[in-house]
């Protein structure tokens, strides 16, 4: 988005936040184009928004001349529009506060019964914590209130869901709010008992399990623990089962050819029972301490787009109640919030947020240790 970055002044009335960054918070011309948007090939996506403009029309014609300092030369209509969608903004301290919540990442539990050598749990386990039920039902309801409840909902981060001692009742808690359920999950404790009593809840929106490989010798070295016989077993007990709106088998590995043997393996068992097999490459957690090298830092940021803006649209949350930026961040550098003591909106649209916001995207110089210069998904230069 280089070729639509707006000007920006410094707002002297705010002084430079002690311990964080030198850069003076910043304030945006009227009529400038938000920093915050993605280049997205054919079109510009608007986190805050979740609108898309096209980039054959007379909106980005106008958007375009507005960041070059030019008189926009559009239709009042696409004006208004461009000003409705948030893709010219007046105020980018004020913008850095909105959010636009899609998914929530909800931990339950701290803990994992998996030791998979690229987590941070294998070289970093935490103590056991578990959310209370209260708390968690507490939180629900206001991500219901702010996103609505199409918000999704990913009970994982880094833990295991299914060992978790209320898992069953926080299942029933989402399905009562019909709010839409993602479950990432090892499948060790999703025994088909336990499947026919959720499926007697309600249905899951995703169900993805994390299965490396049908060796076992390879799983024990891949997971650290000797699970495979059992995580068959229960993956054969749901394959019957309408358990959820898309179910898939994700194998992760590093793309070369154990990794292809691997997909090939699994898909020839598992996709004749109606389960998608999704390959993917095991990719870095910066400053996470675990094998897999981080890419080099990105001198410039210009926002996140991994499953979209993690800013913007996401909401993580520990077990602990902690609010942290991204799911990036295992050891809670980046903590934005306490829900034990604030609301999901208060944090959403709190300082500490919007300040991590304007680092991530650019508008104002993040640290050199900032956690998403050394992200994959991080974009910038």
């Amino acid at each position: 988005m280089a070729t639509l970055l707006p000007s920006i002044t410094l707002d002297e009335r705010s002084g430079p936040q002690k311990g964080r960054s030198s850069q003076l918070p910043v304030v945006l011309e009227p009529e400038a184009v938000s920093p915050f948007l993605h280049d997205r090939g054919s079109v510009l996506y608007n986190p805050l928004t979740g609108e898309s403009l096209p980039k054959d029309g007379e909106g980005f014609r106008a958007l375009s001349r507005v960041a070059q300092g030019l008189e926009p030369e559009a239709s009042p209509a696409v004006l208004d529009h461009l000003r409705a969608a948030r893709f010219l903004i007046d105020d980018v301290v004020a913008e850095a506060r909105r959010t636009h919540l899609l998914y929530v990442s909800l931990e339950t539990c701290t803990s994992c019964n998996h030791r998979c050598p690229f987590c941070p749990v294998s070289v970093s386990p935490r103590e056991r914590d578990v959310m209370s039920q209260e708390l968690f039902e507490s939180i629900l309801d206001q991500v219901v209130a702010v996103g609505g409840n199409r918000t999704v909902v990913f009970l994982s981060n880094y833990n295991e869901p299914t060992i978790d001692p209320l898992f069953e009742e926080r299942v029933r808690a989402l399905f009562a709010r019909d709010l839409p359920v993602s479950l990432l999950t090892n499948a060790s404790n999703l025994s088909p008992d336990r499947a026919e009593r959720l499926e007697a809840a309600g249905r899951f929106r995703y169900v993805g399990i994390n299965l490396p490989t049908l060796e076992p010798e390879r799983y024990e070295r891949l997971h650290g623990t000797r699970d495979l016989a059992r995580v068959l077993a229960n993956i054969d007990g749901l394959a019957a089962r309408s358990l959820s709106e898309e179910s898939a088998i994700v194998v992760l590995g590093d793309q070369d050819e154990a990794h292809r043997r691997d997909v090939e393996e699994i898909r020839a068992r598992f996709e004749p029972k109606g389960w998608q097999v999704k390959p993917f490459r095991i990719r870095s957690r910066p400053a996470s301490g675990t094998f897999v090298p981080e890419p080099p830092a990105k001198k410039r940021l210009r926002g996140c787009e991994q499953m979209g803006s993690r800013p913007f649209e996401h909401l993580h949350v520990t077990a602990t109640a902690k609010a942290v930026l991204c799911c990036q961040d295992y050891y809670e550098k980046l903590t934005v919030g306490d829900l034990k003591t604030q609301t999901v909106a208060e944090i959403l649209g709190g300082e500490t947020m919007a300040r991590l916001r304007r680092w991530t995207y650019g508008v104002e110089e993040a640290p050199a240790d900032f956690l998403c210069r050394r992200c994959e998904f991080a974009l910038g230069e």
